[in-house]
């Protein structure tokens, strides 16, 4: 049916504005051949770091070795740095953290910057919590113990990277919806911040009584998890 003089405006969007893919995003693409080229450069400190990182999920003391041992924790404190490029990255591709605050992933730069402001800011938290926990409640722990408890976590977010980097590439490779690698990352995510707590506690328990032990964790390592969680959930 012909209705003339009408002008029936098309109701699809157009190509221009309809929503692109995360991995369509040139800069992204080029940011994760970078990330892959990064990792291929760490190897061999990764290497390195093998060994040390299975006697941190083993026992307790594996921590205070890695202390105790300044090449080790140097190695140890590099490649969590450099493990974090990846790790943001992923995070802004499967959307583990998506507060509505933060920019969409259609917005490259903004998202990332966003998300790498938002790790400081959880790491800077966790800083000043063990400041002034140590100030109110000093333990009898010796300097090695006292790093093993605020900085063995990077032992786990290395423990982390190892497995959730093949993850990502193989449920990549055979095609795994987002929703699915995002519930596995957080999964192993999980297991590792578990396990971290666990070892924490353990040392701590060396100069602490039980109640002390909780005491410190709820200000070293719930209260900037509880925050980061309110941030994602509220906000």
């Amino acid at each position: 049916m012909t209705d003339f003089g009408t002008l029936h405006l098309s109701t699809e969007a157009p190509a221009a504005a309809q929503a692109v893919a995360w991995g369509d995003i040139p800069e992204m693409r080029a940011l994760t051949v970078a990330s892959a080229l990064m990792i291929l450069f760490l190897l061999p400190e990764l290497y390195k770091m093998a060994a040390p990182v299975a006697g941190c999920l083993i026992r307790a003391r594996g921590n205070i070795e890695v202390e105790h041992n300044l090449s080790t924790a140097r190695s140890r404190n590099f490649c969590a740095r450099m493990l974090l490029f990846p790790f943001i990255l992923a995070a802004s591709r499967y959307s583990l953290y998506t507060p509505s605050f933060l920019p969409s992933a259609s917005m490259p730069w903004a998202h990332l910057g966003q998300l790498a402001g938002v790790v400081l800011a959880y790491l800077v938290l966790r800083r000043i919590c063990h400041a002034l926990i140590a100030g109110l409640r000093p333990t009898r722990l010796g300097s090695d113990e006292n790093r093993a408890v605020t900085r063995g976590f990077l032992n786990y977010f290395i423990f982390f990277s190892f497995i959730s980097l093949p993850t990502v590439c193989l449920m990549h490779a055979f095609s795994a919806a987002d929703s699915a690698v995002r519930m596995i990352l957080w999964a192993e995510l999980a297991l590792s911040w578990v396990v971290s707590i666990i070892r924490e506690a353990q040392i701590l328990h060396l100069s602490c009584s039980g109640l002390g032990t909780f005491l410190y964790l709820c200000g070293l390592e719930f209260l900037p998890a509880a925050a980061l969680v309110a941030s994602g959930l509220v906000l």
